[in-house]
């Protein structure tokens, strides 16, 4: 006779926000268990690209480079909305205004005050994606980094490797049963681990300017992994 322990987590309505408290469960077995923990993937291709681009202004002084800033930024966001992005996938992330500075024979000379606006913006359509990052150029876009490619909802993909997972359990418990000497597996716990989630290749960069626009930029999607790992106890039986 082996004893067994889960370890669950309990819950009720007068605990506080850290709130969750640890318990453990025993569970009486017949018969030797098996541990095993799983991860399987599914590829997909992805649906959305993310990227920041905005833009960067000189000017002799702080409010003709904010001015100036100002007026190219609009023009780029205008472009933005004409792609076809929404108000909702559109955020900005950073504004700056500094000094600018030479260095000559030891001596800081002075150039003006640069003026920084970047905005994150998310595409669905990744069809109009290269011509669309070449439109931003033209539209006075100084910068351009990503696409990072996504998924906007990868829950049946996530289901789909949870699946693949489950049955490759199934199948190495019942053959580590077999070798043993047991007909079966009977399911004693299974916990989702930590380890799932969405990996991409490393984003591309895309450094934009006048000269650069014969033609629309290469982009190549590739395709996404969705994980899923669970770890599972089974008791072995005849």
């Amino acid at each position: 006779m082996h004893k067994f322990m889960l370890a669950a987590m309990l819950a009720t309505s007068g605990m506080m926000a850290s709130g969750a408290m640890a318990t453990e469960v025993h569970v009486t077995t017949a018969n030797p268990v098996i541990d095993l923990t799983i991860s399987e993937t599914v590829e997909t291709p992805p649906d959305i690209a993310t990227f920041s681009t905005g833009v960067q202004t000189l000017a002799p002084t702080a409010s003709a480079a904010v001015r100036a800033n100002n007026a190219q930024m609009a023009s780029v966001v205008a472009r933005l909305k004409t792609l076809g992005i929404a108000d909702r996938d559109i955020q900005t992330t950073q504004i700056n205004l500094n000094q600018q500075f030479d260095y000559r024979d030891g001596q800081q000379i002075f150039k003006g005050y640069q003026a920084s606006n970047m905005v994150n913006a998310k595409l669905r359509d990744l069809t109009k994606l290269g011509a669309f990052l070449d439109a931003l150029a033209v539209d006075g876009a100084t910068n351009f980094n990503g696409p990072m490619f996504g998924i906007d909802d990868d829950s049946s993909f996530r289901e789909a490797a949870r699946d693949k997972v489950w049955a490759m359990a199934i199948a190495r418990a019942r053959s580590l049963a077999r070798k043993a000497g047991y007909n079966d597996v009977r399911v004693l716990r299974i916990e989702e681990t930590d380890n799932q989630g969405r990996y991409a290749a490393m984003p591309i960069v895309v450094r934009a300017s006048m000269n650069d626009m014969g033609k629309s930029t290469p982009i190549s999607p590739g395709e996404l992994s969705v994980a899923a790992g669970m770890s599972f106890t089974f008791e072995m039986v005849k």
